[in-house]
């Protein structure tokens, strides 16, 4: 068949249809292209580079913590934290649960922490376990394979390097909680980082947390780290200088070791805090890991209160040693004189009650110095009955700050109480509990009654006694110190005098050479405070014993002992407050632990067993004069 012949085909429909199946494929092609690089773009080159590069935050170095001497009482130590990092997980509650097998830690702790809310970006690891041990780091190491988006990273934490010493004004730190992330206070703080939750840690939180450092690292596929991109570096904490003494803490923490009670060191010019001990105390180190149930709940138990400062937030009777202060209410009030005698038989009777003294047997006849040397409560019922509780509140709570706090800002303070007409008719509700009644004001006057202090108030009540009449801020930061040697915070070398007061110096002489006789007289009730004798320094002080009831029972407990001392007795240097729980008689069992601040503060040792026979010959002769 000729060419011409054949018949003719028409493929313009076919051609149409195929053209318009390849043009339909293009712009669908287009248009993906076009939403995967125009509209999801950013999207898509966020999660590149994400799978590239990570950005892993760098905790700062904690800024120091050092004593007066410069001597370090808290620095950082490497310790290792095992982080995660989800989105590397195909299974991260199974990734968890296995790591919890090969740790040993409760999968619930770690899923609930898996899961708990917080600021965090794709890609940024959150902490599952904190300073782990080697042996865990190399156990988790070994089965990487296993542990898909786990990640160890090492990162300073706190080393407290003399244990327990100072616990309570150094304070601890803690990981910040959720409540805290939502303060302005913490602006800038991220779930995961610790801060200072106690003390001074807390107080200077701002200067000790220094500024976290950045990297962004390279990894691979599988989320382990391959190489570094760029960083910048973490800037440590400030370093913060307390005007606490190592030394003399030692010997303070070392006194009250299986008592319970407190001691503080003050010196009476400045306002410096020597030695701050409460006890029982807890070991800061203990925050920087994961705290069990058990090490919590000894920490909290009501009958130890481990956490409570006993110093600034422990409120108790003062006792006999409140009798200084009403002792210089009466003589410049004019209601008795230093020579003016009373009788004690061992008992005052006051209306249809007999309110006894210490000494059962009496005292006989007793003047201002005799009272206070053998702490005759009848002398004082007598001189309280004279001045009455509103007098011995203008001078007790307005001149020497008795019921207010001392401002010394390391956490929530007591105030006591220091009672008044005024404030029995304003806090009690039944008319007949509103009167103050006459009888009241006996207990009062010896330091009972519904009067407490803390240790902290007597130390500056007694300070403003021996220092000429200066109510002195208490102060336990010497100055702050930048990474760079700036001094970003420093108080001045004088005291921040709060008031002065107006007391005849001849009256309070009166009463500072009772203190002394305290100590030194052979009837004192402070002998056991004194310093050897060949030291040549003289202590005066007080004595008291606290009646207090148990508060389940209401069943009187064993006395409350304290004791209140300076030296040298010419010169005060410093002043020492002691309180035992429970321990009996101040004479006792509070003397003796200022006498063991006292001596290491002066440096003093007691001389060998076959010296102090004469020693104690020596001692009499000033006290016979």
């Amino acid at each position: 068949m000729a060419y011409s012949e054949r018949p003719a085909i028409n493929v313009t429909p076919r051609l149409w249809i195929a053209v318009g199946i390849a043009a339909v494929s293009v712009f669908v092609l287009a248009l993906r292209l076009w939403h995967l690089q125009i509209i999801r773009g950013n999207f898509f080159r966020d999660r590149s580079e994400n799978n590239r590069l990570r950005m892993v935050y760098v905790p700062p170095p904690r800024g120091l913590i050092v004593d007066r001497n410069g001597e370090v009482l808290v620095r950082n130590r490497p310790s290792f934290n095992i982080d995660f990092v989800s989105e590397d997980s195909p299974n991260p509650e199974e990734t968890v649960r296995t790591l919890a097998a090969i740790t040993g830690s409760p999968p619930e702790e770690l899923l609930e922490k898996l899961a708990r809310p917080g600021k965090r970006r794709m890609y940024e690891p959150k902490l599952l376990l904190r300073d782990v041990s080697r042996d865990m780091v190399a156990r988790v190491t070994a089965q990487r394979y296993r542990l898909p988006g786990v990640v160890i990273s090492v990162v300073p934490a706190r080393d407290y390097i003399h244990g327990d010493l100072a616990a309570h004004a150094i304070g601890y730190i803690r990981e910040i909680s959720a409540e805290q992330l939502k303060n302005p206070l913490y602006a800038g703080y991220r779930m995961g980082d610790v801060i200072g939750q106690y003390g001074v840690e807390s107080r200077y939180e701002r200067y000790l947390q220094g500024e976290r450092g950045s990297q962004a690292v390279i990894v691979n596929a599988a989320g382990n780290k391959i190489g570094e991109a760029y960083s910048h570096l973490a800037l440590p904490g400030s370093d913060v200088m307390l005007t606490i003494d190592r030394r003399l803490q030692e010997i303070a923490d070392r006194a009250l070791n299986g008592k319970k009670g407190a001691v503080v060191a003050m010196n009476p010019n400045n306002g410096d805090i020597l030695a701050m001990a409460s006890a029982p105390r807890f070991a800061p180190a203990v925050f920087t890991t994961e705290v069990s149930k058990e090490t919590w709940a000894d920490i909290t138990d009501p009958r130890g209160n481990k956490l409570t400062n006993r110093v600034s937030q422990g409120v108790y009777p003062p006792g006999s040693v409140f009798k200084i202060f009403v002792a210089l209410a009466a003589l410049a009030e004019g209601v008795v004189t230093p020579q003016e005698r009373f009788f004690c038989p061992g008992y005052l009777t006051f209306g249809k009650r007999k309110f006894r003294c210490h000494k059962h047997s009496g005292h006989g006849s007793v003047d201002l110095f005799d009272a206070m040397v053998q702490s005759c409560d009848v002398y004082f019922y007598t001189v309280g009955q004279r001045l009455g509780v509103d007098r011995i509140y203008q001078y007790a709570h307005d001149l020497y700050e008795f019921g207010e706090q001392t401002g010394l800002g390391i956490g929530d303070e007591s105030s006591g109480l220091i009672p008044s007409t005024a404030w029995k008719a304003k806090y009690f509700r039944n008319p007949e509990d509103k009167k103050w009644y006459p009888g009241e004001t006996l207990p009062v006057s010896i330091g009972q009654g519904a009067i407490t202090t803390t240790p902290l108030q007597i130390v500056r009540g007694l300070s403003a006694v021996i220092n000429g009449g200066a109510i002195v801020k208490p102060r336990l930061v010497r100055k702050v110190v930048a990474s760079d040697g700036r001094v970003l915070e420093e108080v001045p070398p004088g005291p921040e005098v709060l008031r002065t007061l107006d007391i005849a110096p001849d009256i309070v002489e009166r009463v500072k050479k009772s203190m002394v006789g305290v100590v030194l007289d052979k009837r004192g009730t402070g002998r056991k405070a004194a310093l050897p004798e060949a030291s040549g320094i003289v202590v005066g002080g007080k004595t008291g014993t606290a009646q207090v009831a148990s508060k389940e029972s209401g069943i009187k407990d064993e006395d409350h002992a304290w004791f209140a001392g300076y030296a040298p007795a010419d010169n005060p240097q410093i002043v020492v407050a002691a309180i035992i729980e429970n321990g009996g008689h101040g004479g006792a069992e509070a003397a003796p632990v200022v006498r063991e601040v006292l001596m290491a503060y002066f440096g003093i040792s007691d001389p060998p067993p076959e010296e102090k026979k004469p020693l104690k010959k020596i001692a009499r002769r000033p006290r016979s004069e």
